[in-house]
């Protein structure tokens, strides 16, 4: 369970631990959170992976970690702070603690298309029964159907797994 970040270093062993060893994060302090951005290397700037770089946004009371849209991180920042304020809702997506428990295993492939059944499970809501979809991926286009939520997350991985290793994985399981 994430516990309140009190400091800048409590922020960065935390993203640290979310996101590897070989990740460096610039953060800056807001009233209720902290919001870091990606330090990356002169050969990722090369290639263009600082434009839409986004923010991600620690919680200092519940250590939850949001991702943010790519604006100054002073701005993500305000939006945040002023979320928590006023009781609105954080725009940012969850990614710490995970949400839900997503598990591919491989039904059918062809030269076409490539099946999976996904098993989710809602780890927010532990007594939710377990969720299971068929999906159906086009290795050319990467469209799947159903489409949503944790199949979307399920489809992403898939694919670049199958990117990283030239073939779709058999089975695996993520948190997201």
């Amino acid at each position: 369970m994430p516990e309140p970040i009190r400091t800048a270093e409590q922020a960065n062993q935390l993203l640290t631990r979310i996101f590897g060893q070989n990740q460096e994060f610039q953060t800056i302090e807001t009233r209720h959170g902290w919001v870091a951005q990606a330090i990356l290397s002169p050969e990722e700037l090369e290639q263009g992976m600082g434009l839409g770089l986004g923010n991600y946004v620690v919680n200092k009371q519940t250590g939850v970690v949001t991702a943010h849209r790519s604006l100054p991180p002073d701005m993500i920042g305000e939006e945040f702070d002023q979320a928590i304020e006023t009781g609105q809702t954080v725009q940012g997506s969850q990614v710490y603690p995970p949400l839900h428990r997503i598990h591919l295993l491989k039904t059918f492939e062809d030269p076409q298309t490539v099946q999976y059944q996904v098993r989710v499970t809602d780890l927010g809501q532990p007594n939710n029964p377990e969720t299971t979809e068929l999906i159906t991926i086009n290795k050319e286009t990467l469209y799947f159907h159903p489409s949503g939520g944790p199949l979307s997350e399920a489809t992403a991985w898939a694919e670049m797994l199958s990117r990283t290793t030239g073939s779709w994985p058999t089975e695996e399981t993520i948190e997201r």
